[in-house]
């Protein structure tokens, strides 16, 4: 199985297939390479796409690392596999990776396509988005009880009731019991990552095409906070799916797909 030992010591899982203009998709908190299956089968005829297990999730190791070490570390296996140019596909929390990425090899990364991603994900006065620092920190102290439980219930108040009862919510939970659970400590990690993190400074400073795609009826990235993004990027693209949530790439796969390609064949 192809894995990746960075030296730090992260030992990195990864999957690459395709032929093209390489793709590289960072999933969000809780997640594996895994959920992007839809959209890698989608593009691998005409891209190179690589997935990849964040640390603690999925295949990958564990490791507490700062966003900038993350950001190192896939650098690391960008550079290993000899990709000098790249698109990056994010989700949620895998979004503000992509920032730091970006900030690092800005002359590398041709494009980024951001899911449910916003550039802070606590709220605080005067943005009322993400998600509440209370909840974040009472979750965080629940992970120690019914973990599995836990990480069930948030996941699933990530779609909407009809997303829920949808075929495509039957594939998620099929693709899920497959997985292996993301380790406790790397969960809780990756809250204090989203309680703390804030990169509204960084929007600015992106020139390289940008796309967020957004579900209408996402809680997390109310419409008000994503036309405040649009008000503070240069050369940013918006596309809201009808209905759906935080993870529109899982349930309204067609749709999305369908705007994936035409903003990376643009």
């Amino acid at each position: 199985m192809p894995y990746f030992k960075s030296q730090r010591g992260v030992n990195w899982y990864y999957e690459i297939a395709g032929v093209g203009e390489p793709v590289v998709m960072i999933h969000g908190m809780g997640g594996s390479g895994r959920l992007w299956q839809h959209q890698k089968e989608f593009l691998e005829t005409d891209f190179q796409v690589l997935t990849i297990d964040l640390p603690g999730h999925g295949q990958s190791s564990w490791m507490p690392l700062s966003l900038t070490e993350t950001a190192q570390e896939i650098r690391q296996i960008i550079t290993h596999l000899g990709l000098s140019q790249f698109s990056i596909l994010a989700s949620s929390m895998g979004g503000l990776i992509a920032f730091e990425i970006y900030r690092m090899m800005p002359h590398e990364v041709m494009r980024m396509s951001l899911v449910g991603s916003i550039p802070k994900f606590a709220r605080s006065p005067h943005y009322p988005a993400g998600l509440d620092l209370l909840k974040i920190r009472t979750m965080s102290a629940q992970f120690d009880g019914d973990y599995g439980l836990i990480l069930d219930i948030f996941f699933r108040s990530l779609f909407t009731t009809k997303e829920r009862h949808s075929e495509g919510f039957k594939w998620v939970k099929e693709i899920r019991s497959q997985m292996p659970l993301p380790q406790r400590e790397a969960l809780k990690h990756c809250l204090d990552f989203l309680e703390k993190t804030d990169l509204r400074d960084r929007l600015a400073s992106v020139i390289c095409p940008l796309q967020f795609i957004t579900g209408a009826e996402d809680y997390i990235c109310p419409r008000a906070i994503m036309d405040w993004v649009a008000e503070h990027t240069y050369n940013a693209r918006f596309d809201f799916i009808d209905g759906a949530g935080h993870l529109p790439f899982l349930v309204e796969v067609k749709e999305f797909n369908r705007l994936l390609e035409d903003f990376l064949l643009n």
